[in-house]
């Protein structure tokens, strides 16, 4: 059987509500749910009581005191084993989740390897060979007349006389205190 994962839905609201849970006693809840345990890993346990004490290692009198007609509300009988239908039910559902889960991790890889661009057409793109063309030096900025990066038409009367002055005055090593005013 697989092992689906290892944990399973316990709706404990649910069981507390049923009325076979609460007519079961201490015994007998304690084997069901051990039972239960072992039907989500193993899928079923040994449905003779002597076969199923020493399956779960416990003394057989316990098995045979506490394995009663109540617990059978929970488990079902088939040929010489014990499941419990409510576990086979949850384990399809989970399997059926994992398997659409995994075909649509498939199809995902494929569509992401299918957009991304193929390592030939990387290299049809050619890699940089030599010194790049062109120059590479830095603009100097006491080469270039402020006026150069404004747009002169939109400047006020004043903001223009200011930019002039900043020009003009770019040479002076006091410009910047003129331009500041200060």
């Amino acid at each position: 059987m697989t092992k689906a994962v290892p944990y399973y839905p316990f709706y404990a609201a649910n069981v507390l509500a049923s009325k076979p849970f609460r007519l079961m006693s201490a015994q007998e809840r304690g084997l069901w749910i051990t039972i239960q345990m072992e039907c989500w890993v193993n899928g079923s346990v040994p449905s003779d009581p002597k076969e199923l004490a020493n399956y779960l290692g416990i003394p057989f009198e316990v098995v045979e005191r506490s394995l009663t007609k109540i617990q059978y509300s929970f488990i079902e009988k088939i040929g010489n084993e014990l499941t419990s239908p409510e576990l086979d039910e949850q384990r399809n559902i989970f399997m059926e989740r994992r398997e659409k889960q995994r075909l649509g991790g498939i199809k995902g890889a494929k569509e992401k390897k299918a957009k991304q661009v193929p390592a030939k057409a990387i290299d049809e793109q050619g890699t940089p060979t030599g010194q790049p063309k062109g120059s590479l030096s830095y603009i100097k900025s006491n080469s270039i007349n402020l006026n150069q990066l404004t747009r002169s038409e939109v400047l006020t009367k004043d903001q223009k006389a200011w930019a002039d002055d900043f020009s003009n005055a770019s040479a002076n090593p006091n410009a910047y205190e003129k331009a500041s005013r200060g």
